[in-house]
């Protein structure tokens, strides 16, 4: 099944205006463009020349934001033994989760839970897998919602979430501090605080596997990220600075929407 862009061009300008606090009125002029068309692209219905204009005035590449205006592109299909997706409903969206496994000593983690982790928990017993851990990238509903049904599933697990965001659980967990690494069978898993959509959002960078991985939650997106509720300029900056100089063919696993890598967000990316 071929997973939806999470946030289409009209979404990208919707999150860079709140995020840069630009109002209508300001964008409609310094971006010269007619108010309807300002009001056409935020309805879903813009053009390219408005997108072109619009786009610096909000720090967003203008070639890029075209390109996800126009449909023309989409992240690569990747497949990688050791990882596993599942994407669940939630309301009106589909959020994603995580196992992650070392296919030589069959040791494997869950990353975020989504609305149902049982196709998670299917996975790691039809495997075998021995799960030691639950990492959470954050504690938004829509990543821990089936917290429950995993640790019941995985009792000896250890929870672990960033130290800013522990308090938002109810259950115990292991606090985790930026540059903590853990073991997984043959795997390497450490953590890099990319914070800015939450309190303290982590990204989860797995070695070992035949690629590199990082698990970011709602840090980045294909082609956008995530709202920057907490802090959009620090959102951008933890973004640049602990994701985008990971290796380029590293595979990030974002919270909602499909896979990408380094290397396309580089590339194709608005708001990098």
């Amino acid at each position: 099944m071929k997973i939806s862009i999470e946030d289409f061009c009209e979404d990208i300008v919707q999150k860079a205006m709140r995020g840069t606090a630009a109002s209508p009125e300001s964008v409609v002029e310094r971006a010269e463009v007619a108010p309807a068309s300002l009001d056409a692209l935020l309805e879903g219905r813009g053009d390219e020349a408005t997108v072109r204009a619009v786009a610096p005035c909000l720090g967003l590449s203008a070639d890029k934001l075209a390109d996800s205006l126009l449909d023309r592109w989409y992240p690569e299909p990747r497949e990688l033994d050791g990882l596993f997706m599942t994407n669940t409903a939630y309301h009106d969206m589909f959020v994603n989760a995580y196992l992650i496994w070392d296919p030589s000593q069959h040791c494997g983690a869950l990353f975020d839970t989504g609305s149902d982790a049982s196709a998670l928990i299917e996975k790691a017993q039809e495997l075998g897998l021995d799960i030691p851990r639950i990492f959470l990238t954050h504690t938004h509903r829509d990543h821990i919602m089936d917290l429950d049904r995993v640790r019941k599933a995985f009792p000896k697990a250890e929870i672990h979430v960033g130290e800013r965001e522990a308090n938002a659980l109810s259950v115990a967990a292991q606090r985790v501090r930026p540059g903590d690494t853990y073991s997984l069978g043959g795997l390497t898993v450490s953590a890099r605080l990319t914070w800015g959509h939450s309190d303290g959002g982590i990204t989860y960078v797995i070695d070992g596997l035949s690629s590199p991985v990082a698990i970011v939650g709602d840090a980045i997106f294909a082609g956008s990220m995530g709202g920057g509720m907490v802090s959009y300029d620090d959102a951008l900056r933890t973004n640049r600075e602990e994701i985008l100089t990971l290796d380029e063919a590293t595979i990030l696993c974002p919270g909602h929407g499909p896979l990408t890598t380094v290397g396309e967000e580089k590339r194709h990316n608005p708001f990098f």
